[in-house]
């Protein structure tokens, strides 16, 4: 009986101990409500602090797949801590509720992206603090291997870069490359520049060689600072043998830069020959093109030279603007289909609910803004495009869709191989019909307006065929009829824009007039050997990842 006792009474003394430690406990007692957070880099892990003065360390998550790498923790009760640069030390954001920009990315993705299916069932959570990782986090595969989808916190800039407005800019396109194998070291070809832009006025020119940025080595942290500043920028500046180096001071401007860069005749061999420059499809400038066109038809030209070597896309609108221009005159005038749009389900049975087109047409255009393409119509039943690597989506379009009413002759490289379509998302703007909101705007309060309304997104909605349903997934591309080894890694070879000995504009001369096809390719023994890099600023990646779809009919939002 003496044992019972004395069981029991350790039983219960172990009990209270245990109760006893309970109440101690310093996550439930000393720890009290978390009062802020700071970071430190050299640990990658978080400092809490509570409002009682106790503090705690906890490991962080660096993600490096962003630019500069982030770092987060989730605690036990579901709070997340983060901050926005890993590499950084100072005070860390506290999130308790979903980031309200990450809830109008999901919104918008699991209805109108190709893939939506594969969104619906990635809701974003606390964690999700960082609007621009948890887009790239949530897209398809094969999106995710090819870049093809974009987010941005600048939607009215790239709204006006898409018609051709540039803030900052300096006025000439950069072919970037790295300098060898090591993959640091950046260097830039200067492909074109616009005339009267900054860049011409400091005497910059195609063919020179950008190698330092206001004294520094270009690097992929840097390089933007090729496509625009906002403030008066130097480079160092090689010519295209890689020799007499000077120094050159851009000041950036806003820039209105018209896409049809170069055009001119040229009579050879009994031949008269209209070429075009065209460097992005930008819709603002349809009235240039049907002004080149006009020319054409008036000197009576016989054959057609369309250079969209550099140009890596842009809008449906201005594509089918120049199709009209260069299509045999009876399918313009009978407007026959020039591609057919394939959308997710849900996007396609709203076109089908309102009796909506999922095709282009030829012939279909802005009258109330651009003159008739019929009346520039060069009515041939042949073309000569020249696109390379560098030709991208709504360059491609154009190539690949003329083919089943003219004889199309592809020169040069097999192009990029982008036969998707996107359109522009804002969480409440449709920017003048040029986006298609997500939300009810009088249904948002002026906080939440306020934290939606610079963002927007630009994601892949679709497919695009030619008027028989034929696409070029398979090739990956568009093969040439006339394949051309590239001279585009060395500038010693380069002519200027519609120099008839140009590489490639030579080899469509001789298939037009029968003259030998000669061409000079050597490398300057100042030249390194370069290594490709695919480095652009936002809206030529989205221009070469897509179709624009510049013309969306308007879903119903319904938020």
């Amino acid at each position: 009986m003496k044992k019972r006792v004395t069981l029991f009474s350790i039983l219960t003394i172990l009990l209270l101990m245990v109760v006893s430690c309970q109440e101690k406990d310093p996550v439930v007692e000393l720890k009290g409500e978390l009062k802020s957070v700071s970071y430190n880099p050299d640990s990658k892990s978080f400092i809490l602090t509570y409002n009682n003065g106790e503090t705690e360390s906890v490991s962080a998550m660096v993600d490096n797949t962003t630019n500069p790498p982030t770092a987060s923790a989730t605690l036990q009760d579901g709070t997340v801590i983060y901050t926005g640069d890993a590499t950084i030390g100072g005070a860390a954001t506290i999130v308790k509720d979903i980031n309200i920009v990450s809830q109008f990315v999901y919104d918008g993705m699991s209805l109108y992206y190709l893939w939506a299916d594969e969104v619906k069932n990635k809701r974003p959570t606390v964690a999700d603090v960082n609007p621009e990782s948890y887009f790239y986090k949530i897209l398809n595969n094969i999106d995710k291997q090819h870049h093809w989808s974009w987010i941005t916190d600048d939607i009215e800039s790239l709204l006006a870069e898409f018609e051709g407005e540039s803030r900052d800019a300096f006025g000439f396109q950069p072919f970037p490359l790295y300098l060898d194998e090591s993959y640091t070291t950046v260097i830039g070809f200067i492909r074109y520049v616009f005339p009267g832009s900054p860049a011409e006025k400091a005497g910059l020119k195609r063919g020179d060689v950008i190698i330092k940025i206001n004294g520094q080595t270009i690097t992929v942290n840097n390089y933007t600072m090729m496509y625009g500043a906002n403030s008066a920028t130097t480079f160092t500046v090689l010519d295209q043998t890689f020799s007499n180096q000077r120094e050159v001071t851009v000041i950036p401007a806003k820039l209105s830069a018209d896409p049809v860069l170069y055009s001119n005749i040229y009579e050879i061999e009994g031949k008269k020959i209209g070429y075009l420059f065209y460097t992005n499809f930008t819709e603002n400038y349809n009235s240039s093109l049907y002004r080149v066109f006009s020319e054409f038809k008036a000197a009576d030209v016989t054959d057609l030279v369309l250079d969209l070597r550099y140009n890596p896309g842009g809008g449906i609108s201005a594509a089918s603007y120049l199709a009209s221009l260069i299509a045999p005159e009876e399918n313009v005038r009978n407007r026959d289909v020039l591609t057919i749009m394939s959308y997710n389900s849900y996007v396609n049975s709203i076109y089908d609910q309102y009796k909506w087109e999922r095709k282009e047409f030829l012939g279909n255009y802005n009258s109330s803004k651009y003159p008739d393409p019929l009346g520039a119509n060069l009515n041939l039943d042949k073309v000569y495009i020249i696109a390379t690597s560098s030709s991208a989506s709504a360059s491609e379009l154009v190539t690949f869709c003329l083919k089943p009413f003219m004889q199309v002759e592809h020169i040069g490289e097999k192009t990029s191989g982008k036969y998707t379509a996107s359109w522009t998302i804002h969480p409440f703007d449709d920017f003048n019909k040029r986006a298609q909101p997500i939300y009810v705007a009088s249904r948002l309060s002026s906080s939440e307006k306020e934290k939606l309304k610079n963002w927007g997104m630009q994601p892949i909605v679709g497919r695009y065929t030619d008027k028989n349903n034929n696409d070029f997934i398979a090739t990956n591309g568009l093969v040439p009829d006339h394949l051309i080894q590239s001279q585009e890694y060395n500038t010693t070879t380069w002519k200027p824009i519609g120099d008839i000995h140009d590489y490639l504009f030579a080899k469509a001369i001789s298939l037009i007039t029968g003259l030998p096809y000669e061409t000079r390719s050597t490398r300057s023994v100042n030249q390194p050997q370069f290594k490709p890099a695919e480095l652009y600023p936002t809206s030529e990646s989205i221009r070469r990842q897509a179709v624009i779809i510049d013309n969306p009919a308007l879903l119903p939002s319904g938020n």
